[in-house]
C-alpha cells in the first residue's frame, strides 16, 4: 500500500526533480528565439547604451516584486537610487536615501543580476534576507532575521476558522540539509560549472521551484526566489539577462503563477513538465518586452545621433537629457513650459522660446494647446498613449 502524501517533498525521490525534455522542446525553442533577438539587439546597442534600460528594468523588477507581495512603493524614488547605484546621472530626482527596506530590496536584486559569478552559498541568503528585514520585523511580528526559520511554514489564505492552506513547507528539522542540496545543485549546474550540463532557462525553473518548496525563511521566499530566477538568468545570458524582468512577468499572471506554483508542489509524482513549459512561455514573454523596449532603445541612439548636429543651448540640452534619460514612458505628462523652467532654471517666457525652437528642430512633438501644452520626443511612440492626445490645430497659440 502506497503511504499518503499530500506535497511533492514528501515523496521519497525529492528532491529529483525530472521532466520530459521531449515536450517541453517546443516551448523552450520558442523562448530561446526571443531571447536570441533579445541578445542580438544588445549586443548592437553595447553596454554603455544598454545601462538606461537596465536602470529601467531593475527599476520595474523592484517596484513589480514588492508589488507582488502587496507593496506599492514610489517609482520615482526607486529609479533614482537605482540609477545612483548605477552610476547614472539623478539630476532633477529626488536624492533622499528610501527606506531601509526598499534600498535592501534593491541590494538583494542588484546582488543576483550583477555578480552573477559569485556561488550561491547560505551566506548569500542570509544576507540577502537580512538586506529584506533591517528592522528584524515583518510588519508587526518580530522574524528570525539572515538566518532559516526555526519553525513549520504554511501559505494560508482566508478568514480564522475558514482558511485555506495552499501550501506546508517540509519542517525546520533537517532544513538546513535540504538547503544546501539546493545549492550544491545549483551552483554545479551552473554554466561552464563543466560538472552538470543544463539548459539555463530550465535550470532557472527548476531553481525557483525547488527554493520555493523548501520555503526556508520566516517570510521574503517570493523576493528571492525571484532573485534566484534572475540569477540564474544572468547566468544563462550575462549582462543582457538584466534587461528581462521577470517579476514584471509573473505580476502580470499573478494568480496563475500562484496556481502552477501550487499544482507543481502538489505533484504525485516528480516529474514537473507542466512547470517547466509554463516557465519558459514566461521567460519568452518577459524576452520579448525587453525586446520592445531594446527598439525604443535604438530608437532613442539614432535621434541623439542626428541631435548631436543641432546647436542647442544649455538649457535645452538639460531638459533633452532628462527626457530622454525618462524613456518613452518615463517622463508622466511630458515636458510643459513650467517643467523645462524648473529644470533649466530660468524664466517662463525663456522656457517657452526653448521649446519652441526644439518643436521647430523637430526634436520634439507638441501636443494640447494653450495651458494644456505638453512636448515628448519626436520619436514614435515615446509620447504616453498616442491614441488620447490631441495634436494642435494649425491655428491653436502657446
Amino acid at each position: 500500500m502506497k503511504s499518503y502524501h499530500r506535497w511533492i517533498w514528501q515523496l521519497p525521490e525529492w528532491p529529483a526533480l525530472v521532466f520530459d525534455a521531449q515536450r517541453i522542446q517546443a516551448r523552450l525553442a520558442a523562448a530561446r528565439k526571443s531571447q536570441g533577438l533579445l541578445l542580438g539587439k544588445a549586443g548592437m546597442i553595447g553596454l554603455e547604451g544598454l545601462l538606461p534600460h537596465i536602470r529601467d528594468s531593475l527599476t520595474h523588477e523592484v517596484l513589480t516584486t514588492a508589488a507582488i507581495e502587496g507593496e506599492k512603493l514610489e517609482p520615482e524614488s526607486v529609479r533614482s537610487s537605482v540609477a545612483r547605484r548605477l552610476g547614472l546621472d539623478t539630476s532633477g530626482a529626488p536624492t533622499a536615501e528610501g527606506k531601509r527596506n526598499i534600498e535592501g530590496l534593491i541590494d538583494v536584486l542588484q546582488d543576483a543580476t550583477l555578480n552573477t559569478e559569485s556561488a550561491l552559498t547560505l551566506d548569500r541568503l542570509c544576507n540577502w534576507h537580512g538586506a529584506l528585514f533591517p528592522t528584524g520585523f515583518s510588519g508587526m511580528q518580530r522574524i528570525d532575521v539572515g538566518a532559516l526559520r526555526s519553525g513549520p511554514m504554511e501559505i494560508v489564505s482566508g478568514a480564522v476558522g475558514h482558511s485555506k492552506v495552499h501550501y506546508a513547507a517540509p519542517p525546520a528539522e533537517g532544513l538546513a540539509e535540504q538547503v544546501q542540496a539546493f545549492l550544491t545543485w545549483f551552483n554545479t549546474t551552473q554554466p561552464n560549472a563543466g560538472l552538470r550540463p543544463m539548459d539555463g532557462l530550465v535550470r532557472a525553473a527548476l531553481s525557483h521551484l525547488w527554493f520555493e518548496t523548501l520555503h526556508p525563511f520566516d517570510d521574503g521566499n517570493g523576493r528571492i526566489g525571484r532573485a534566484i530566477l534572475q540569477l540564474a538568468l544572468g547566468q544563462d545570458m550575462g549582462q543582457p539577462g538584466r534587461m528581462v524582468t521577470l517579476s514584471r512577468q509573473i505580476e502580470s499572471c499573478k494568480d496563475r503563477y500562484y496556481r502552477e506554483l501550487e499544482r507543481a508542489q502538489r505533484s504525485k509524482s516528480m516529474d514537473v513538465t507542466e512547470w517547466v513549459k509554463w516557465m519558459l512561455e514566461q521567460f519568452s514573454l518577459a524576452s520579448e518586452f525587453a525586446s520592445f523596449t531594446m527598439d525604443s532603445a535604438m530608437q532613442r541612439i539614432r535621434f541623439q545621433a542626428g541631435m548631436s548636429s543641432v546647436a542647442l543651448n544649455e538649457r535645452q540640452q538639460k531638459t533633452m537629457k532628462k527626457l530622454l534619460d525618462a524613456g518613452p514612458k518615463g517622463f508622466e505628462g511630458g515636458m510643459t513650459t513650467r517643467k523645462h523652467a524648473r529644470i533649466a532654471q530660468t524664466s517662463t517666457p525663456s522656457a517657452a522660446r526653448d521649446l519652441i525652437e526644439l518643436e521647430r528642430l523637430g526634436l520634439l512633438k507638441r501636443f494640447g494647446a494653450g495651458r494644456s501644452t505638453r512636448y515628448y520626443p519626436a520619436i514614435e511612440g515615446w509620447a504616453e498613449d498616442d491614441s488620447n492626445l490631441e495634436e494642435p490645430s494649425a491655428d491653436s497659440g502657446f
